[in-house]
């Protein structure tokens, strides 16, 4: 192991002018380095092979998991599809826009009818948006668009 990354660091360090996209795919392989700590401590090597043996559960709980999303996806869907849109007030004069309560008075007024960048349209749209809200990353904005659909229904 050590000789085949000493002789690809030597054929990389000798490449090193030449662009060519074999040479770097080369230098990746001195990430191997770090494999030799398994080879050399028995406890790292029980631990690297009990992760390599869970895998299929791992991938067990992944369908699982992307089930439920889909499921919630759905539901998702039935509950909130058409009613992320907001009126966008840019062009809209202040004292009009208390007046705005639908998606024809904002288009009467000179407003743009624009749907928001996470909603639940169509299922895909509603996996994304749940997975999103999942990962605690924007999940406000989807929160304080879902109760504003709410008051309006």
């Amino acid at each position: 192991m050590d000789f085949i990354i000493v002789a690809f660091s030597l054929i990389s360090i000798a490449a090193a002018g030449v662009d060519l996209g074999f040479i770097k795919i080369l230098r990746m392989l001195r990430l191997l380095r770090p494999l030799r700590m398994i080879s050399k401590n028995p406890g790292l090597r029980i631990a690297v092979h009990s992760l390599i043996n869970a895998i299929p559960d791992i991938g067990n709980v992944l369908v699982v998991s992307a089930l439920f999303l889909l499921l919630f996806a759905i539901l998702g869907t039935n509950l909130y599809k058409g009613t992320f849109y907001r009126c966008h007030t840019e062009m809209i004069p202040d004292h009009l826009i208390p007046l705005i309560v639908d998606k024809f008075d904002c288009m009467d007024y000179g407003g743009d009818w624009l749907n928001e960048d996470q909603h639940f349209d169509d299922v895909p749209s509603s996996i994304v948006t749940l997975f999103n809200v999942m990962t605690t990353e924007g999940w406000i904005g989807v929160m304080w668009s879902a109760v504003d659909s709410a008051k309006i229904n």
